[in-house]
């Protein structure tokens, strides 16, 4: 029996929506955690940053480093739609950051998800690849 698939939002336009994700690494000195992003029109991906933590204010700071990121900023002449699947507790300051550059808000793990996931691939096809 086929799951019911869920409808998303269909981007029209490059940056329309953008999913914020992290992808956790190990290191001899702990965990690390790469900051990043994906055009759901495009599966355009930036990397934001790398970080020891995914505290409230570095989350933050990410965020806001994205908003100043040159590839990000482009097309965001129309706004954009920032889809995070965690962080809620944080929704009115990165309302604050987001906001002043036409951004709206949506927490949506499926959607972040879904965005997020050709951009993996392409990272776990280039690894299985680089490893042969």
């Amino acid at each position: 029996m086929l799951a019911n698939r869920r409808k998303f939002p269909k981007a029209k336009r490059p940056g329309e929506y953008w999913a914020f994700f992290t992808l956790p690494f190990k290191t001899k000195e702990g965990p690390g955690f790469v900051y990043c992003a994906c055009d759901a029109y495009s599966e355009f991906g930036i990397n934001i940053g790398v970080d020891k933590n995914k505290n409230p204010e570095t989350v933050l700071k990410h965020i806001y480093l994205l908003t100043e990121d040159k590839d990000f900023i482009k097309p965001m002449f129309k706004g954009f739609t920032l889809v995070l699947s965690e962080h809620e507790e944080l929704k009115d300051r990165i309302n604050g950051i987001i906001s002043t550059v036409k951004g709206k808000l949506l927490f949506d793990k499926e959607f972040n998800h879904k965005i997020s996931l050709p951009l993996l691939r392409s990272l776990g096809e280039f690894l299985e690849k680089d490893m042969r």
